[in-house]
């Protein structure tokens, strides 16, 4: 068995860190699409200045032009205060002056764009559940230090014919907001800024529409440059105009082009000309300005055609490395021996509603997730309510499902951070059973390997997701040094949402700990607390979350998904465990071979056989 090392406190890092930065000499393609959002430098020593009023009352602010306009409003403590007692609304930022009056900005918009010695009425609104998509305002870290490098425009939030509404949260309507203040950098194109922007429903990006400029029967379609519309004020209209159709779906295709349709592979293969139809072509007159405008937009495209190259790279490495583990279970004896493990996992249910998962650790005691069991009394670690483990969960409708009811108080539990600055999330529980024969399974403890998990390889997950039957997910562990490559490539993938990635990274403050074992799977909501098992079907950790956010439809998305390894979880147990005064379970700790670590445990602490006490002076 390996030495045990000496124990040293663990680090920890904001996932922030891994998020993708400044171009490199070394990977310009890669990290070029995101050069926009996150490569702007700082302006020390500079300040600018405006106001904000709330219910009347005018207050002063200064602060970083390269910051947003939250950040500046952040720096004021009376604002805190308002903002504080409204963290249940959404906030609403309106401009006081400027080409188009009390247009609504959001809260990421660029301190720069805003004049000196403004004013800006802060308003709260209800929350709409389509809003946006956000838990608290965006952010956005810095901006160029320079404005010329920016745009901003006005779009009425109320169209033309069909186009009633185009804000998602209807609430800006009530509370007379006729208009939207958009920013943008220079080479965005429409569709890229307003997507980007996140306020607008998805249906203007569906329908065909244009933007009409206010004073001149000048339209722009979605693939314009944004530069050109700097300061000028438009309202959305639906094109019937079968060229101004195409022009949108160039728009769409511009966006994202990793992202393609079947029906619009189809559509385009259809629209394809033919020889004959080529050679019938005849200029188009008075053509110059756009074929210019083309050749920019084709520019644009071949330059993230040229990252998205970059990206399969990535793509293939991480496949090779998914190979990999995949075919380690491939192996018919390991596939058995997972098979035969699998039966300890148990669904966790409460009330009739699934919580989560779970799995037999030894004897008569389940391991899980402490946030599964939700809340419980800190001093006695009652369960607030009725939970029960249910066995053999294969396939609805199934006979010889096994129910068994978890005792009202956890032996062992912690969530937060241990004194090594290790993250710790469990619960141990007991099961009200009198015959442990009649669970007729493994003790999952008897196939932990003491040791850190591995930094690389296969691991299996088993365990209930969506609350549903049991499932088993083959995936490979992102080791620390991939981590960066691994959020740059999900992040590159999903650049629409970069910015309520980043939100949330700010809000839920993403961190990650060296205990946690990275991974990319498929389970989520109620697979929390299932077991990990390495190549050699070692239980190696515990499944316990991602770092998630919501994308398109509201749908859960997620950077990456963790489990914590398994042994600072087992020192917890024993020192608890100690605490409680349950010398039973410390009894049947010391038979397992496969604790190889210190257990700190006296012989008159293992024969004696009191029973467990309540210690209501402990405190997690």
């Amino acid at each position: 068995m390996p030495q045990r090392t000496p124990a040293k406190k663990m680090k920890m890092k904001s996932m922030t860190d891994f998020f993708p930065k400044k171009e490199t000499e070394s990977d310009p393609k890669s990290r070029k699409v995101l050069n926009d959002l996150s490569n702007a430098q700082n302006t020390e020593g500079k300040s600018h200045k405006f106001q904000f009023r709330y219910k009347k009352t005018t207050h002063a602010v200064a602060g970083d032009p390269s910051k947003t306009v939250l950040d500046a409003l952040e720096t004021n403590k009376t604002f805190r205060k308002i903002e504080k007692e409204n963290a249940q609304k959404e906030i609403v930022l309106q401009r006081s002056r400027g080409d188009v009056p009390q247009a609504a900005v959001k809260t990421d918009f660029p301190f720069c764009l805003i004049d000196k010695d403004e004013i800006i009425d802060v308003n709260f609104i209800k929350k709409h559940d389509a809003a946006c998509m956000q838990k608290k305002p965006t952010r956005r870290p810095t901006f160029p230090n320079k404005s010329e490098n920016l745009v901003s425009f006005y779009i009425k939030t109320k169209g033309k014919g069909k186009m009633k509404g185009l804000m998602m949260n209807g609430e800006l309507y009530k509370n007379d907001v006729d208009y939207v203040c958009v920013y943008a950098f220079n080479k965005d194109t429409l569709i890229t800024a307003l997507k980007r922007d996140g306020r607008f429903r998805s249906v203007i990006f569906e329908k065909h529409c244009v933007l009409s400029e206010f004073g001149s029967d000048t339209v722009h379609d979605m693939a314009y440059p944004v530069k050109h519309l700097n300061r000028k004020h438009f309202l959305m209209v639906i094109s019937n105009s079968k060229n101004q159709s195409d022009s949108q779906d160039d728009a769409k295709e511009n966006a994202d082009p990793n992202q393609h349709t079947e029906d619009d592979k189809k559509t385009n293969n259809v629209a394809k000309c033919t020889t004959r139809d080529r050679l019938a072509l005849k200029k188009i007159p008075d053509s110059k300005e756009l074929e210019n405008v083309l050749r920019n937009d084709m520019r644009c495209y071949l330059e993230q055609r040229s990252v998205g190259d970059t990206n399969i790279k990535v793509q293939n490495f991480f496949r090779a490395e998914y190979d990999k583990g995949v075919e380690s279970f491939s192996e018919v004896k390991k596939v058995k021996e997972i098979m035969r493990l699998s039966s300890s996992v148990c669904q966790i249910r409460t009330e009739g509603c699934v919580r989560g998962t779970g799995f037999l650790l030894f004897d008569r005691f389940i391991l899980t997730n402490a946030h599964v069991i939700e809340d419980f009394d800190r001093v006695t670690r009652k369960l607030f309510k009725t939970f029960t483990a249910v066995f053999g969960f294969e396939d609805l409708g199934q006979a010889g499902i096994k129910s068994i009811a978890v005792k009202e108080h956890a032996v062992a539990c912690y969530r937060g951070d241990d004194e090594m600055m290790r993250h710790l999330d469990f619960a141990l529980l007991e099961l009200d059973v009198t015959d442990h024969e009649a669970l007729d399974c493994p003790e999952l403890l008897t196939h932990y390997s003491y040791g850190r998990p591995p930094n690389r390889g296969g691991v299996c997950i088993v365990g209930h997701p969506d609350g549903g039957v049991k499932r088993m997910d083959l995936c490979f562990i992102i080791s620390r040094e991939d981590q960066p490559d691994a959020v740059n490539k999900h992040v590159s993938q999903n650049i629409n949402y970069y910015h309520v990635i980043t939100q949330e990274s700010l809000a839920q403050k993403w961190k990650t700990h060296d205990n946690q074992i990275m991974y990319d799977t498929c389970f989520f909501h109620g697979s929390s607390g299932s077991p990990v098992f390495d190549e050699s079907c070692h239980l190696i950790g515990v499944h316990t979350g991602g770092y998630v956010y919501r994308g398109a439809k509201g749908k859960t998305r997620s950077v990456m998904e963790y489990g914590f390894s398994i042994q600072p979880i087992l020192e917890n147990i024993i020192k608890q465990a100690k605490n409680y005064g349950r010398f039973d379970i410390l009894k049947l700790l010391s038979e397992f071979q496969s604790l190889d670590f210190n257990l700190n445990m006296e012989d008159n602490d293992v024969e004696m056989t009191e029973e467990p006490q309540h210690q209501d002076e402990y405190e997690q």
